[in-house]
């Protein structure tokens, strides 16, 4: 009897050992179910913080200079000072780049998103009313702290803190937030085909950051613990791509004391250098050399549209690939680029140009964003991420230089070539560095 009935103890084992690994497996199953389909709460973040990074593009940087022209009419404005009010815009947006930092620490990220959308509807509503150049100045300052407050800065910090993949989230948000570059002209057209004007385009802007900003502050997690990357073989079964991320919680004085810090931040700015020199003097660069206005401003469009498709294509590849590689690959389009602009008659030699920066330029956004995260974590990436658009600040002097030159030299194509020379500069920096190691 004690035999049989230990028998019977013993005889259930050997399936529950047998089923064993089918159950670990369906286990790594679930948890890769759970690590690849994110939570709602995140996607409907995620929409929000896209849908107002994509306004604040479309009504700023993508439209204002389309909208200019019927204001400089309207309003007798020389060009002199309707140009200032663009530069004080990115100015101010670059100088505001820490305020985020500031406002999410003490008050929170729903407070800074909301904020935000107000500065921006602040702004667009003096550009609405304005009569006289300094309420027009002040929209422009207005807009600026706005975008700084309301876009990449807290949007980068939310939904760091919201996928567990990093990469490919933030390269929806870019995507989705480049479209407005691509949108802002023709929501212009549209209002202005509607009889609303210039005045109208500003008011509808004024009331849409406003909604938005509200929204944006209800979605989102006001505080958030970080989610950790899942382990490769918890989530796939099979090792990922040696890609370096830290382990170690980074001090932003320890950070600001590693070489690697200054090499992103140098490689941020010029993208930024690029991008904004670029768009400002392209146009006039092509046309002065017998290139027709309708192809330049067309060449302008393809380098936005491009650049939407190099952010979705990073946000892809950064969960793949070493990101400081695809630093490397936008760092050398860029040059390419530039170079090919500097040059440039005929269209073949606009398309390379038009593909290559924009390419160049989109990548680059996203590259260097993840890289800033996987070599000093998320824990102070809000301060460090801050102070590399303040640096980045700088870049807002390309325009500037071009224009010094065109004037010296009857052309842009010097700018460009300056701008390849320092682009290619930062690119062997980038391809020599290596992660930073602890003092």
């Amino acid at each position: 009897m004690g035999e049989r009935q230990e028998a019977r103890n013993t005889l259930p084992a050997a399936p529950i050992i047998a089923a064993a690994p089918h159950l670990a497996h369906s286990r790594r199953m679930s948890l890769s179910t759970q690590a690849s389909v994110p939570p709602p709460r995140a996607l409907a973040t995620l929409a929000v913080l896209s849908a107002l990074f994509f306004l604040a593009i479309a009504g700023t940087f993508s439209s204002l200079g389309v909208v200019l022209p019927a204001m400089v009419t309207a309003l007798g404005w020389s060009w002199t000072q309707a140009g200032m009010g663009f530069s004080i815009l990115a100015i101010t947006c670059g100088l505001a780049s820490y305020a985020p930092a500031l406002v999410i620490r003490t008050l929170g990220v729903r407070a800074t998103l909301l904020l935000g959308g107000a500065a921006l509807a602040a702004g667009f509503a003096c550009l609405a009313t304005a009569h006289d150049i300094g309420l027009y100045y002040l929209g422009a300052a207005l807009e600026g702290l706005g975008f700084a407050l309301a876009t990449i800065i807290p949007g980068a910090y939310v939904i760091a803190r919201s996928f567990r993949h990093v990469s490919a989230a933030l390269g929806t948000y870019f995507t989705l937030a480049g479209l407005g570059g691509v949108a802002g002209p023709w929501l212009y057209l549209l209002a202005k085909g509607s009889r609303g004007g210039w005045r109208g385009y500003w008011t509808l802007l004024a009331v849409a950051s406003l909604a938005l900003g509200a929204v944006a502050a209800l979605v989102v997690h006001d505080a958030s613990p970080p989610q950790t990357e899942p382990s490769a073989v918890e989530a796939t079964g099979a090792p990922r791509p040696p890609i370096y991320r830290t382990r170690r919680a980074w001090t932003v004085r320890q950070a600001l004391r590693s070489w690697p810090f200054w090499v992103i931040t140098a490689a941020y700015t010029a993208n930024l250098l690029c991008e904004v020199t670029v768009n400002s003097v392209s146009v006039a660069h092509l046309t002065g050399r017998g290139v027709t206005a309708a192809a330049a401003g067309a060449a302008l469009s393809l380098q936005a549209g491009v650049s939407v498709g190099a952010r979705a294509a990073g946000g892809w590849l950064g969960e793949r690939v070493d990101p400081r590689r695809l630093v490397i690959l936008a760092l050398g389009l860029l040059v390419t680029g530039l170079l090919v602009l500097a040059s440039a008659r005929g269209a073949a030699s606009i398309g390379v140009y038009a593909v290559a920066v924009g390419a160049g330029y989109g990548l680059n956004y996203l590259a260097a964003t993840v890289l800033l995260l996987n070599y000093y974590g998320r824990e102070r990436n809000l301060e460090l991420f801050s102070t590399t658009c303040l640096i980045s600040t700088l870049a807002s002097a390309g325009p500037l230089m071009a224009g010094m030159l065109k004037d010296d030299t009857g052309g842009f194509s010097p700018a460009f070539l300056i701008i390849a020379a320092i682009t290619a500069a930062v690119l062997v920096a980038v391809a020599v560095m290596r992660p930073p190691k602890a003092a």
